[in-house]
């Protein structure tokens, strides 16, 4: 895992929001900017998600949105965190600007477990899909640490968190 001052971000790093009972991931473009993937909420938004009463899950559109680290951090801590630097190569940094060239201001699937911002930057900086924070929790729920009141404060934390970066 790399870790460098925030002073010293690189074009394509991770970066790790803790938000306290999770953590929000965008990833860093240059100039202060990053892209992140979030999710809106609220009455007005509802049509955003739906809920599969035979899986149990709820799944909604996300927004694809470019702004500042500082507005996007809101306050709370953040570091670099490029966690799976030891287990994938990190793309070119053109290859990584053409994919944020194309999804900017784009609506796609936003699934807490199966695709959220952190699957989304760790797409764009590996080619590759991957969430320890989902795939943790998915962990905790089979092993019975966590349950369904997890799941619900999760999401709860997740689509406010959005709706709050969303409404800057």
């Amino acid at each position: 895992m790399q870790t460098r001052s925030p002073t010293t971000m690189e074009i394509g790093d991770m970066i790790e929001i803790n938000r306290g009972q999770y953590k929000h991931w965008a990833l860093y473009i240059g100039h202060g900017k990053v892209i992140q993937l979030i999710t809106p909420d609220g009455p007005s938004k509802v049509a955003f998600c739906s809920f599969s009463s035979f899986s149990g899950s709820v799944a909604c559109k996300g927004t694809v949105t470019i702004e500042t680290l500082q507005d996007v951090a809101a306050g709370n801590t953040y570091k670099i965190n490029n966690y799976l630097d030891d287990e994938y190569k990190p793309r070119p940094t053109d290859v990584i600007m053409g994919d944020v060239d194309k999804l900017r201001g784009s609506t796609i699937k936003y699934d807490l477990l199966g695709n959220n911002c952190e699957h989304f930057v760790t797409f764009l900086r590996y080619g590759k899909s991957k969430s320890k924070q989902a795939d943790d929790f998915l962990k905790d729920v089979l092993t019975g640490t966590a349950g369904l009141l997890g799941v619900l404060t999760a999401f709860t934390a997740s689509t406010a968190a959005a709706a709050s970066t969303l409404s800057k």
